[in-house]
C-alpha cells in the first residue's frame, strides 16, 4: 500500500521527541516500510536514519506577518502558509491517509479530500479537539482510532459512535535490557508542566532521601521556575531533554520509574519504554492506563498522594528485569502496525466498492 501519514508541516520528528505522538509516528512509519509498504510523512523534518520519506512544505520567502487586517506574528503566518500547501498536494496517489496531527487547519484542509483516512486520537477530549475532530469526521471519509480503552470510551461519548482501539507500541529492540540496580536513583521523565506533576516525584524522593533524576523539556517555564527549579539540589537533578538512547542509559542506573501525571495519560509510552529496559514502574492510575498495569512490575494507586507510592516501591523491589521486559513485549510496535494495516486494508477496500 501507499500510505500518507500526517504529523504537520512544522512538526519535527527528530530526537529528542516532543512527546509520545512523535515517537509513535516515527516507529510506526518505519515498521510499515519494513513490512513492504511505501510511506510518506508530512513533517518539518526527521532523522536521516528513518526509512520513510518526509514531505516538507517550506516557509515563504516573503513575510507572513500581519499587523493590520488580521494581526498575527510571523511564525503563525508561516504556519498558515505551510498548512495551506497541504491542500495543493495530490493525495489521490495514496491508498490511505493516517492523521496524527493537533493542528485545526490541517483538518479544515483534509476535509476536502476523499481519500479514505484514519484519525488516531492521541489526546483526551477537550472542547477544541472535540469540535475539530467532529467537523473532520462529518466532512471526510475518516475512521477514528483510540490508543487505549479509556480514550476510546471518552471519545465515544462525544463522537456518538464506537471508537476502535489499537494500543500503542514500541520497537522493543531499541530498549536494552539492563540489570536492576536496587540501590539506584528514582527516574522521572516527561514534559515539565503542571499536569505531569513532577512535584510528586520530588516530594517522594526527598522523603525517602533517595536521588531523583528528572528528564524532559520545559513546556511551562513559569511552572518550572516556581515549582521545580527551587527544589533542585545535589540529590534532585534536572537533566533536560534526552533521546531514547540517552533515556535507556539512564534507566540502567535507576531502581524504579515514577509515573505521576494527574491528567489521564492517553497511553504512556514512557511506561512501556522503561519496562522494556527492565525497570519497574509505580505511579498514579491517571498516569498508567489499565492496559499498562501489572501487579508486580507496573503498579498504580487510586490517588494523587505521593505517600501512597512508598508501599508500591516496596513491592517492586522484588521485581525482576526479565519480568518487566516480558510484560513490555506485549506492546511491540510490530503488533501495533499490523493492526493498523488491517484497518488500512479494510477502509481502502470499502472505498473501492
Amino acid at each position: 500500500m501507499k500510505i500518507l501519514i500526517v504529523a504537520g508541516p512544522f512538526i519535527s520528528l527528530r530526537e529528542p521527541y516532543n512527546g509520545g505522538t512523535e515517537a509513535f509516528i516515527v516507529e510506526h512509519a518505519n515498521e510499515l516500510v519494513r513490512l513492504g509498504h511505501t510511506v510518506d510523512v508530512i513533517a518539518k523534518d526527521a532523522d536521516e536514519k528513518n526509512l520513510f520519506q518526509v514531505i516538507e512544505f517550506h516557509e515563504s520567502p516573503l513575510s507572513m506577518k500581519d499587523d493590520s487586517y488580521r494581526a498575527c506574528p510571523e511564525w503563525l503566518g508561516q504556519q498558515h502558509y505551510q498548512t495551506l500547501q497541504y491542500g495543493m498536494l495530490d493525495v489521490s496517489r495514496y491508498d490511505v491517509i493516517h492523521y496524527n496531527s493537533f493542528i485545526p487547519k490541517i483538518y479544515a484542509v483534509g476535509a476536502l479530500f476523499r481519500t479514505p483516512s484514519i484519525l488516531t486520537l492521541h489526546l483526551p477530549p477537550t472542547e477544541k479537539f472535540v469540535l475539530m475532530y467532529k467537523f473532520f469526521i462529518k466532512h471526510a471519509p475518516v475512521l477514528p482510532i483510540g490508543i487505549s480503552n479509556r480514550m476510546s470510551e471518552q471519545w465515544k461519548a462525544f463522537l456518538g459512535k464506537d471508537v476502535e482501539v489499537i494500543l500503542n507500541g514500541i520497537l522493543l529492540q531499541k530498549w536494552k535490557l539492563h540489570v536492576r540496580n536496587p540501590d539506584g536513583y528514582l527516574l522521572w521523565s516527561g514534559r515539565i508542566a503542571k499536569e505531569k506533576n513532577v512535584e510528586a516525584a520530588i516530594h517522594l524522593a526527598n522523603y525517602l532521601k533517595q536521588p531523583l533524576k528528572i528528564v524532559g523539556a520545559v513546556f511551562d517555564k513559569e511552572y518550572f521556575r516556581d515549582h521545580v527549579q527551587p527544589q533542585l539540589n545535589e540529590r534532585v537533578e534536572y537533566i533536560s531533554h534526552a533521546t531514547q538512547q540517552q533515556l535507556s542509559k539512564l534507566a540502567a542506573g535507576a531502581s524504579a520509574y515514577l509515573a505521576t501525571a494527574t491528567w489521564e495519560e492517553p497511553f504512556g509510552l514512557s511506561t512501556i519504554e522503561m519496562l522494556a529496559s527492565g525497570l519497574p514502574v509505580v505511579g498514579f492510575n491517571t498516569a498508567i492506563p489499565p492496559e499498562l498495569r501489572n501487579e508486580k512490575v507496573s503498579i498504580a494507586v487510586d490517588s494523587h498522594d505521593w505517600r501512597d507510592l512508598i508501599k508500591l516501591l516496596d513491592i517492586t523491589k522484588q521485581s525482576e528485569p526479565e519480568a518487566c521486559r516480558e510484560f513490555a513485549a506485549s506492546f511491540d510496535m510490530k503488533k501495533t502496525s499490523a493492526a493498523y494495516i488491517n484497518v488500512y486494508e479494510r477502509i481502502a477496500k470499502k472505498a473501492r466498492g
